[in-house]
């Protein structure tokens, strides 16, 4: 007989398409203080070329999570409530997968080995 298997939970469905990408992740974790940042920080924080992090933002902000001031050369970046709102949902919702994958394996393979 095998083990019962821990339901798939719903929360997948919370997961948000444009926050699968780590950088955009990222880049919403590092806003998530609500304050206003400039790109090079954030591209310095992240160890990628501000390019990449223009790139990943103008998605952010065309679906409302990010706003964008620019002045100048210079471009700085919030956090909306909007995208504090799917960022915890988003977060909440990995938790969950994570926390259901976790059961699956050790329901599989019995849990972690012991030490010896």
């Amino acid at each position: 007989m095998q083990p019962a298997r821990p339901a798939v939970p719903s929360s997948h469905l919370d997961l948000d398409p444009l926050l699968l990408l780590p950088v955009r992740l990222f880049v919403m974790c590092l806003l998530a203080d609500l304050h206003w940042y400039e790109d090079a920080v954030l591209a310095n924080a992240l160890r990628v070329k501000p390019t990449v992090v223009a790139l990943h933002v103008e998605r952010l902000a065309a679906a409302g999570y990010v706003s964008v001031r620019v002045a100048g050369r210079r471009t700085k970046l919030r956090l909306t409530p909007l995208g504090l709102d799917r960022l915890t949902a988003h977060v909440t919702a990995l938790q969950a997968v994570a926390s259901t994958a976790a059961q699956l394996v050790t329901a599989r393979h019995g849990g972690p080995p012991s030490p010896t």
